[in-house]
């Protein structure tokens, strides 16, 4: 039993530890070139997704977040906010809040059966959505076909359960998400990251990915003439996260904005990773 709630736990909640900021400047990874906050969102601005790194417990990832989406606001750019902290079975819950049709506290709740980390860390992002009218997008797959995936595999899914994915799934992760993804499940189950097991939780995160890859084309259907804002750990927003599962009959446009944290540096980031690399 313990083991299957740690497992449960790393599956949901893998986190990274944060690097402490140099100097707090923005470097932009195709030309490794230093510039202003203004500069990289004039470009950021012109794409249809902006994908935003985070560690989920890092309070300052949060303000970077609603800092981005204030300067949207600003330029009077319309955007919607994607979140992987929603599951898509609770989107009826988060348009209700929207659209002020449930209190805070309420809301807090829904909040709490969806993510496990502090509501504060998150609650001016939801407070600035719902007196702004911004939509506010549930990327997450439902974590009962997230678990199943991890215990059984992907194929173990019903024809229902698939129907909202992707075709197929494999644990096809790229070489530095998977050594990461390795690395972190070894940690907590030795050896076992060697075997099937790790298979299954590795498609598992492959199953999130092209979820939210899906999701997220789904939504410029639905919102053509708003900009999307991603908001998702590190290892799901960089590039061979969720953007390189796009589905390729949607031409979508995107930027990578990356926080620096101890694995992701200014010394081993590049334009394969990410767009811009913050360091806060």
């Amino acid at each position: 039993m313990v083991k299957t709630v740690k497992y449960l736990l790393l599956l949901c909640c893998i986190a990274v530890p944060v690097c402490a900021a140099a100097g707090g400047s923005i470097v932009r990874m195709s030309d490794r070139q230093v510039v202003s906050f203004a500069q990289m969102m004039a470009d950021v601005q012109s794409s249809d997704v902006t994908m935003v790194a985070e560690t989920h417990d890092n309070k300052k990832h949060h303000e970077l977040q609603l800092e981005i989406i204030r300067s949207f606001q600003a330029q009077k750019v319309s955007v919607a906010i994607g979140l992987e902290m929603f599951q898509t079975d609770y989107q009826k819950q988060l348009d209700d809040w929207i659209e002020g049709r449930i209190p805070e506290q309420v809301f807090k709740d829904v909040y709490a059966r969806n993510w496990s980390y502090d509501w504060f860390l998150y609650r001016e992002l939801f407070l600035f959505a719902r007196d702004n009218h911004i939509p506010m997008i549930a990327l997450n797959v439902p974590k009962t076909i997230v678990f199943k995936v991890a215990k059984k595999g992907f194929e173990s899914l019903t024809p229902e359960e698939r129907r909202n994915l992707p075709l197929g799934v494999t644990c096809d992760i790229n070489k530095p998400q998977t050594g990461f993804l390795k690395k972190t499940f070894e940690g907590v189950f030795g050896h076992e990251a060697k075997g099937q097991q790790f298979s299954y939780f590795c498609e598992a995160q492959a199953v999130r990915n092209s979820g939210m890859a899906m999701i997220i084309a789904n939504n410029h259907k639905r919102y053509p003439d708003r900009k999307l804002v991603a908001l998702a750990g590190t290892w799901h927003a960089v590039k061979h996260g969720i953007p390189e599962r796009f589905p390729n009959s949607i031409n979508l446009s995107f930027r990578v904005l990356l926080p620096e944290i101890a694995e992701l540096g200014v010394k081993n980031t590049t334009s394969d990773i990410a767009d811009y690399l913050i360091e806060r």
